[in-house]
């Protein structure tokens, strides 16, 4: 019985409450991308949540490259108490995230994300290693 009990702790997903959590894919609302992206180097992008339950974790993203296709993969914790009515009352939650591509040779290829359109990446010289969503203001976010 112990060692059942022991299996059991051992395969929650919880954070420090003690609330079950999950870790979920997030759909994407936005993608900084520029025109162009420069070759042989890391491009830091930013990706904006479409709609994320409050009192969740920020999302993370990390970019997997196979063939001529950039799948973003973007996920976040969402607990149990997320559901409260403190959380729910938070509404969408559009936080916006760094994504790192790795380094591409020249061409196109293909960019998807949850929830998103697909999108061509055009990798060139003279392109740009990063794009940030500017805000309202004109600053960056």
């Amino acid at each position: 019985m112990r060692l059942l009990a022991a299996a059991l702790l051992l395969t929650c997903a919880c954070d420090t409450s003690g609330d079950s959590c999950d870790n979920k894919t997030a759909d994407v609302g936005g993608v900084c991308l520029p025109a162009t992206v420069a070759p042989g180097i890391p491009t830091v992008i930013e990706v904006r949540e479409l709609c994320g339950n409050g009192c969740s974790g920020l999302p993370t993203c990390t970019a997997l490259v196979r063939n001529a296709e950039v799948s973003l993969d973007v996920t976040n914790d969402v607990c149990a108490s997320g559901l409260s009515a403190f959380c729910l009352d938070q509404g969408c939650q559009q936080r916006a995230v760094h994504c790192v591509l790795p380094s591409l040779n020249q061409g196109r290829y293909t960019l998807t994300a949850p929830g998103a359109p697909a999108r061509t990446l055009l990798v060139q010289a003279g392109g740009e290693s990063s794009c940030r969503f500017t805000l309202s203001d004109g600053g960056v976010q």
